[in-house]
């Protein structure tokens, strides 16, 4: 059997009983196997088990994380991971008014965990063409808004231009909702929304540029808009203006108008003898400037400014000459926001910062997670992990298997030499350690090569990408990679653990050989 040539060497090796097993098993790694032993295809063959079952472990658990991945990172880019919005009633998808000014706005990205915050609201509508009619969900958004999740996925046009001056009449829309509507880039689109009186205000926008995410349940409801449009269809705050009417009995009629949603708004001059809308006839003396606040129950205040230039004109005159310049600031609404977005360095940090946000905001606020949003997406996402469980479980019982069926023909091929140790005085578990050892230098190769196909087919498919997916039904157009080296780490000492464990079992046959039958065995 090619075993009583190092017998000699054993006999100092058994004063060290921890590296006898060990050597034994070397030496048998090492004795090429003759054409009439089994043990030399078998063991061809558990190995090949082995590579091929670590190979297939690897790809599935890298495309389901990686399909995990980008699904929640399309429904993340749309909705960050955590919105700030305030306590109230609330239609379906709208929230009540906040302001702006809050402690954590915008500091509280400065947060070890929050890579970036902005302000937020959303309007139902309707889009009508000559031709269409679909509804969708404007999302208002400004200037401090992360265009990073757009731009990756623009297919045409640009992104939206906005400013803090005057709002943009601009929209970016899917490629979904500019194929059925018929919109080709620069169109007018128009959109009906219902106004605070119940009817229905349009507003109409240009199409800039077109996006496609392949989330078919949000291209298709989802556009984006300037957040000042919702402001003024909202009407949040309120808005002050001052109108001259001209002159009457050389004096200056003055007019003032307080526009917004508050039903208790009302108007004070910096004039005492003012007081409401008027109009009022006014005397001039010199010179003079004028403003009124229009203040509501509920809203923040706003003011209107009348500078006026006389010029030389007499006590109470007012002609032509007359110089009267209104400015205004645009109302209160711009103070006002439906909520705050925060978007985290990482997925797994969710839970903990939503606690520590919610534990740091004002009594009138609430935070909510984009799984509370939408816990039906991330629910089948979680189910995914499941599917991983089967195939990796699968996959370890093939290799046990594998490994079980070689190792009983190691233990039979040796059973003399199984006997010639137990005559030497080797008990049962030197012996199963021998065999155990073969058993992880086999598993070992296996895992070596499982790894190198597993990890070069997914690096191939990182950056290549051949394996092309339909994106209507798959949401991704190719079949998505995310190799996680801790996770191939466990894959690998998970496989090595548990197939050692398991072959426990089959090396009890040694216990069954006994030496004086063994020395004969042929």
């Amino acid at each position: 059997m090619g075993f009583l040539h190092f017998i000699p060497k054993l006999r100092g090796e058994f004063s060290r009983p921890l590296n006898t097993p060990f050597f034994i098993a070397k030496r048998l790694i090492r004795t090429k196997s003759t054409d009439k032993e089994l043990s030399g295809p078998i063991v061809r063959i558990a190995t090949a088990g082995i590579a091929l079952g670590v190979m297939v472990m690897i790809l599935t658990v890298s495309i389901v994380t990686g399909f995990q991945k980008e699904i929640r990172d399309k429904v993340i880019g749309f909705g960050a991971h955590i919105q700030i919005n305030a306590f109230g009633n609330s239609k379906r998808f709208e929230k009540p008014k906040l302001e702006i000014q809050q402690d954590f706005y915008p500091n509280i990205d400065t947060v070890s965990g929050v890579s970036h915050i902005q302000i937020y609201a959303i309007k139902e509508g309707v889009i009508e063409t000559s031709e269409q009619i679909q509804g969708i969900l404007a999302k208002g958004v400004s200037t401090d808004y992360d265009w990073t999740f757009m731009n990756r996925h623009l297919k045409e046009g640009r992104l939206l231009s906005l400013t803090d001056s005057a709002a943009k009449s601009e929209i970016l829309i899917s490629t979904f909702l500019a194929g059925r509507l018929q919109i080709q880039l620069g169109d007018k689109v128009p959109i009906y929304f219902q106004n605070e009186q119940g009817g229905m205000s349009q507003r109409n926008f240009s199409a800039v540029g077109f996006f496609e995410t392949g989330l078919s349940e949000l291209d298709e409801e989802i556009v984006l808009i300037d957040i000042a449009h919702i402001r003024k269809l909202n009407q949040w705050g309120v808005e002050a203006q001052i109108n001259v009417l001209g002159c009457s009995d050389d004096r200056i009629l003055l007019e003032a108008k307080a526009f917004g949603s508050d039903p208790q708004m009302r108007l004070q001059w910096s004039v005492d003898s003012l007081s409401g809308e008027g109009p009022y006839a006014f005397c001039l003396s010199e010179n003079q400037s004028l403003y009124v606040v229009a203040e509501g129950s509920s809203t923040l205040p706003d003011t209107a400014f009348l500078d006026i230039e006389t010029r030389g004109l007499p006590a109470c005159g007012c002609d032509s000459t007359l110089v009267a310049t209104v400015r205004t600031t645009g109302g209160s609404g711009k103070y006002y926001t439906e909520g705050f977005e925060i978007q985290l360095q990482s997925y797994d940090d969710l839970n903990r910062m939503d606690d520590f946000i919610y534990d740091h905001l004002n009594y009138n606020l609430q935070t909510t997670t984009i799984r509370q949003r939408l816990p039906e997406i991330f629910n089948w996402l979680e189910m995914l992990d499941l599917n991983t469980f089967i195939i990796v479980g699968l996959m370890i019982l093939i290799s046990i298997i594998n490994m079980t069926s070689a190792l009983l023909i190691l233990i039979m091929e040796r059973t003399r030499m199984i006997g010639t140790l137990k005559a030497l005085g080797a008990n049962s578990w030197f012996v199963q350690r021998i065999f155990l050892t073969q058993a992880a230098y086999i598993i070992l190769i296996g895992l070596l090569v499982g790894n190198v196909l597993g990890i070069s087919i997914g690096l191939l498919q990182q950056h290549f990408g051949f394996f092309k997916l339909d994106p209507k039904n798959y949401y991704v157009s190719e079949v998505p990679i995310l190799l996680k080296t801790s996770v191939i780490l466990i894959l690998n000492l998970a496989t090595l653990v548990i197939c050692l464990a398991a072959l426990l079992l089959p090396t009890l046959a040694v216990t069954q050989i006994r030496p004086s039958k063994a020395i004969r065995f042929d």
